[in-house]
């Protein structure tokens, strides 16, 4: 049962009759995205507040309403996590009470805030029902979230948990903004909201029409990391003139800690809570100086032993961190040669040191704690210092590390005056340190651990750009390169930390395909609208300024040639690689795609056919989707050449109207209606503001059309005047001015290290430098080395693309050339034809050729004996003086076995089983009619019928005659296949002999499975013989015998080839006993 304690609701709410979902707010459960199990909800979760803090040890012991347990239940929420154990008990006891939690993503966070967040409204509207006027206005809770995405997810969680009376049809549970102004959102608010869920940006515009919050409860500020700093500040101020002199609850969610957080959370709550489920950040919160050494192997040991004697162990509780066992015995040699006492715990450990482990928890006495990532037994909280010898496998377990300085962390909320607090700093010698060193062998985590540290404090530049050089050598690894960010093409930053799509131009966006104009108007074709700045077209014609209209060039039998490919067998493609220009199948054919991204490869020699790949579609749209490699095949070589038919084109300069990053799925929609509803003839065109390879940027996007009585083109409509009439978009000059700054930046700035000269000489600002003194010369050096490196390998890749451009140039010019020829030239087109014709003729007759001495020599031996017969009747007569008149070849010349112009025959392929004959019919469309028959319980009839849409088409049919008694026959037709199926009189093998028909091909696998099948039954048999005592010793066939059960020399025989072979059964008297 859920409720040990369950609250009960005044108005009757615990009647599920009376109470309904909003309409169209429906929440699927089975697409609930629920937290995860354990990539990130830890077990250990660390809460400092200013008051005793009691966490839940059960669901059973946090109040809900019966309709949250229900919702609850449904959702499948049987398992308290860490966090919301903190959480629900600390944001259940009302007003005042409020909380920071900073966590991953899909940790339980959202939930932590959203059950309370409904028990709240919920027992608002139970107090709004017992008045007896109904005075609700405005929302009772708000929640501000990053995207419109996050609005989705986070409005229907609420939907779920919510209930209203049925004859409550003006009050609306959520409520999101929408992207227009409309009456009726407003006319909602003023009749009362559960829960309005919004961006920031939208809730200014909101508030900029005259917003009252009179009834507001509660707020929630989700991935407030996320949020632009701006925006989000304009939206607290204007919270807290709304909310005077009641102040609702606040729980700010985040992935990563800052002081301003806590500092607006105090200006709302005087009960505060800061929960953290990512340890690292919590022991940033507490004090602790993260610091980074980059030291050679060698050179490691003395770097820890320059630590210990700043921080001895007996007034500081040291743990070290290893990798493996045998770091340990590494630094435990080094550390007792230098007199310090050593507490190695290895993973072999025994009782025995585990009970000297807790006495060193009591009094560590000096000694230093050695151990690993792999002993989750040992529960050290409360230690002063914190070694990494070397980095964990993964960033998890890393930041698990820390849970060691748990108990030692400074509470943030333990002083009731600020002004005490800020007086009461720890020296530098006092602090909590966690230092983390460096090798050349163990530095994959330096790019992340370096992403961490510049969200807290300044970060050298040199370390910085070493670790950009790490991650690209790990993504260079992995054979990936992600498509550029799409926020950064559409607004030039990009604000979302966790971000895995690229943020920099490279080398290949800069180089434009030979037909792509780079200045001027366009015309265009329109194939997809994305949102109401990102459109899907086909360049048609180009004006260069000053001149005139130009067709370009492109394939229009590309499309055909990439459909004729399903009559071909493809090749999957393996491996896949980044940037490779491969085929996919879809449902209705094949098309062109560029691989973008591929999932890390174990075993390069296994092909596979789930590996997942991220593709770009580059003829049909510009699409982006993940698909798995048995979809891709290898594209033809003179199809790889052939420039993309479809491309990106992006208007800079336009933001949605109310300040959000995303825009509304329904703008798009509206764009493309506008669009498809001007009067034809019509074309699109543009003006040409900036190129790259897939994308091309405008001022404007204009529909033109003609005016037949005017004889001139007139703009029928103008997206960016129609965006702004509407108050769908606004213009944003410093968006259009960040973009701008993007797509002029030089690719090869962000990968060129500075020259010794460019560096600072003063100390760098970074509470590493002290470690980094004594070795700066070596980084120095590397970081050198690196540089030039870089800049000769650009420098080469620049003098390949050049070349190559100019050859392509050549090719090009050489091209147009012979095609201009070609077509000028009519009288080679009519030799041409001429010798086409000529050399169809030769192939007809040799074919009529061949298919006679086929005949001869397939002839059965009866023919070829009847006709020996008559030959020497002719012979015998009188007055026979030319017998080469009448010989054999001559009377077999007479025989035109032939079939007619309109018949063809099929590709057969045979097998047979113990009780079916198996024939697989290949034909070349798919869908075509055929009928097939059992004639006379021994002859195969099969024909095809011709369909009414193509009577030109030929007829594929053939009869065998298998000289076998048969049953009954079935047949299905999947793809371009029939499978026939004929179920034999005896189930024994039939001795088939299709060597006649040239058509029928034995499917040598199948025969392979039954001959195995029938030595396994011999053998078996001989066993038999053997454990029943029949045979005293071993069966040995007969020395004389020339029929062996496995010669090799009849399946090497070029005159059976052609024909299964069916052995008879062995009588006894075949065998000898010894």
């Amino acid at each position: 049962m859920w409720s040990a304690k369950c609250l009960t609701d005044d108005n009757n709410n615990d009647d599920d009759e009376s109470l309904c979902y909003d309409e169209n707010r429906s929440f699927s459960f089975a697409q609930h995205c629920r937290p995860l199990l354990v990539a990130n909800c830890s077990d250990y979760a660390v809460a400092h507040s200013n008051k005793r803090l009691q966490p839940a040890r059960h669901v059973n012991e946090v109040s809900f309403l019966p309709h949250i347990q229900g919702a609850m239940r449904r959702l499948r929420l049987t398992q308290l996590l860490r966090l919301q154990s903190y959480a629900w008990p600390h944001l259940n006891q009302g007003a005042g009470h409020g909380a920071v939690i900073v966590s991953a993503p899909r940790s339980g966070r959202t939930l932590s805030y959203v059950l309370p967040l409904c028990q709240v409204v919920s027992n608002t509207l139970t107090e709004h029902r017992s008045r007896a006027r109904w005075c609700l206005e405005g929302p009772i809770a708000l929640v501000l979230v990053t995207d419109l995405v996050r609005v989705q997810q986070v409005s229907a969680l609420c939907a779920a948990m919510l209930r209203k009376s049925r004859n409550e049809e003006w009050l609306t549970l959520v409520l999101t903004v929408p992207s227009s102004y409309t009456p009726e959102f407003f006319q909602r608010l003023l009749n009362g909201v559960g829960c309005m869920v919004a961006t920031p940006a939208q809730f200014l515009w909101v508030c900029g029409n005259s917003l009252k919050l009179p009834h507001l409860r509660f707020v929630a500020y989700d991935d407030a990391d996320l949020m632009q700093a701006e925006q989000l500040k304009q939206a607290h101020q204007q919270l807290l003139l709304l909310t005077n002199p009641e102040r609702p609850q606040l729980v700010i969610s985040s992935q990563s800690y800052k002081p301003q957080l806590l500092s607006k959370l105090r200006e709302f709550n005087s009960q505060l809570m800061v929960l953290f489920g990512d340890v690292l950040e919590a022991a940033i919160y507490g004090g602790t100086r993260l610091q980074i050494s980059l030291q050679q192997r060698k050179a490691k040991c003395q770097e820890v032993l320059r630590v210990l004697r700043e921080r001895p162990p007996h007034s500081h509780r040291t743990v070290v961190n290893c990798q493996s066992d045998s770091d340990i015995r590494e630094l435990v040699e080094t550390l007792v040669s230098h007199g310090y006492n050593c507490l190695p715990y290895y993973q072999t450990a025994d009782l025995k040191v585990r009970d000297h482990v807790h006495r060193w928890m009591q009094d560590s006495r000096g000694e230093l704690l050695l151990c690993t990532d792999h002993c989750p037994e040992l529960d050290v909280r409360h230690a002063h210092t914190l070694l990494h010898y070397s980095l964990s496998d993964s960033w998890s377990l890393f930041k698990l590390r820390h849970l060691a300085l748990a108990d030692n962390l400074n509470n943030q909320l333990a002083a009731t005056d600020l002004k005490q607090q800020t007086g009461q700093q720890q020296s530098e010698q006092d602090r909590l340190l966690s230092l983390v060193l460096l090798d050349e062998s163990n530095n994959n985590q330096l790019p992340r651990l370096v992403d961490f540290l510049q969200m807290h404090q300044e970060v050298d530049k040199l370390v910085v750009q070493l670790a950009r050089r790490i991650r690209m050598r790990i993504e260079r690894a992995k054979s990936n390169e992600s498509a550029l960010c799409q926020l950064m093409l559409s607004f030039g930053e990009c604000v979302d930390t966790q971000c895995e799509q690229r943020h920099q131009l490279l080398m290949h966006d800069r180089l434009l395909p030979p037909q792509m104009p780079a200045r001027g108007d366009v015309k265009l074709q329109l194939i997809r609208v994305y949102t109401p700045t990102h459109y899907c077209v086909r360049l048609l014609e180009h004006l260069p300024p000053g001149g005139s209209w130009q067709a370009l060039s492109r394939n229009g039998a590309l499309e055909l040639q990439l459909q004729l490919l399903q009559s071909q067998e493809c090749v999957r493609v393996w491996p896949p690689l980044v940037n490779q220009i491969c085929v996919y199948r879809n449902s209705s054919g094949y098309e062109r795609v560029r691989i973008l991204r591929v999932d890390p490869i174990a075993q390069l020699n296994l092909s596979r056919s789930d590996l997942s790949v991220s593709v770009q579609a580059l003829d049909v749209d510009t699409r982006q989707f993940t698909t798995t490699s048995g979809k891709l095949f290898i594209c033809p070589e003179q199809l790889q050449d052939e420039p993309p038919l479809a491309i990106d084109v992006r208007i800079v300069g336009l933001v949605p109207y109310t300040g959000e990053r995303d825009w509304h799925e329904s703008d798009g929609k509206q764009c493309e209606s506008w669009l498809n509803s001007t009067p034809k003839p019509s074309f699109l065109q543009a003006r040409i503001l900036m190129v790259l390879s897939h994308t091309v940027f405008v001022h404007d996007l204009a529909v033109t059309s003609y005016a037949p009585n005017l004889q001139l083109h007139v703009r029928s409509l103008t997206i960016c005047q129609q965006l702004l009439r509407k108050q769908l978009a606004k213009k944003c000059k410093k968006a259009e001015a960040k973009l701008l700054q993007f797509l002029e930046r030089d690719p090869c700035q962000a990968l060129d290290l500075p020259e010794m000269s460019e560096l600072p000489r003063q100390k760098p600002n970074m509470k590493t430098a002290t470690l980094l003194t004594g070795r700066a010369g070596i980084f120095v050096k590397m970081a050198l080395q690196l540089g030039k490196q870089n800049r000769l390998r650009l420098l080469q890749k620049q003098r390949e693309v050049e070349e190559q451009q100019q050859l392509d140039d050549v090719q090009t010019t050489k091209q147009a050339e012979q095609q201009q020829q070609s077509e000028d030239s009519i009288e080679a087109l009519c030799n041409c034809l001429m010798k086409c014709t000529m050399m169809q003729l030769q192939q007809d007759n040799e074919e009529n050729d061949l298919l006679k001495k086929d005949c001869i020599e397939n002839m059965p031996d009866a023919s070829r004996n009847n006709m020996t017969k008559l030959e020497q009747k002719l012979e015998a007569r009188p007055g026979a003086t030319n017998k080469s008149a009448f010989s054999t070849d001559s009377i077999i010349d007479k025989i035109q076995l032939q079939l007619p112009s309109n018949v063809v025959r099929p590709e057969v392929i045979y097998y047979q089983t113990a009780c079916t004959l198996e024939l697989q019919i290949a034909l070349p469309e798919d869908m075509l009619p055929y009928e097939v028959q059992l004639h006379n319980v021994c002859c195969i009839v099969f024909w095809t019928l011709t369909p009414a849409v193509y009577p030109t088409m030929p007829i594929y049919q053939f009869i065998v005659n298998t000289h076998c008694h048969f049953e009954n026959l079935r047949h299905r037709m999947q793809g371009r296949t029939v499978y026939v199926s004929v179920l034999k009189a005896l189930a024994v093998p039939y001795p088939l002999d299709f060597s006649f028909y040239k058509f029928m091909k034995p499917h040598y696998e199948k025969l392979h499975r039954m001959e195995k099948e029938r030595r396994r039954r011999i053998k078996s048999f001989e066993s038999f013989l053997l454990c029943n005592g029949y045979i005293p010793s071993r069966v040995l066939k007969r020395a004389n015998s020339s029929d062996d059960l496995s010669s090799d020399d009849q399946a090497d025989d070029p005159a059976v080839s052609g024909r299964e072979r069916v052995e008879r059964a062995r009588d006894d008297c075949e065998f000898i006993y010894s």
